[in-house]
């Protein structure tokens, strides 16, 4: 078996934030707020994960993913600080609809998150021009 490269691996990573959005649709089409926001957050994760690996930055933690994203294309101006607090509000939310036993995610707010979201992993497919 081949070892895949790093594109390759661009490649995959893009073409899971693809499928978590397609995911998300489906979630938000049943009424599934929180499953939906879950799927919305990992589709700007792994287009996150994609944009830094691709300039060889290997983070093991969400938080320091949404940090290195910041230090290496927000504040150099690759990436917009709305996309990126977009994303903040993002991993903030998903995280109460996950973990926190009182906390549903409202609808109207994922439906609005998912627009977001789409621009977001768009964004991310520009930079690495794919």
């Amino acid at each position: 078996m081949n070892t895949p490269t790093k594109a390759d691996i661009i490649k995959l990573k893009l073409a899971k934030a693809r499928s978590s959005l397609l995911e998300a649709e489906k979630m938000l089409e049943h009424n599934f707020a929180n499953a939906a926001l879950n799927r919305l957050y990992y589709a700007c994760f792994y287009a996150a994960t994609a944009l830094l690996f691709n300039k060889d930055i290997f983070v093991k933690t969400h938080s320091g993913v949404k940090q290195m994203l910041g230090l290496h294309f927000v504040n150099t101006g690759i990436l917009s600080k709305n996309l990126a607090n977009f994303y903040g509000d993002l991993f903030l939310n998903r995280l109460a609809s996950d973990y926190d036993d009182f906390v549903n995610a409202d609808y109207e707010m994922v439906k609005e998150f998912s627009s977001k979201a789409k621009e977001f992993v768009s964004t991310v497919q520009n930079i690495l021009e794919l």
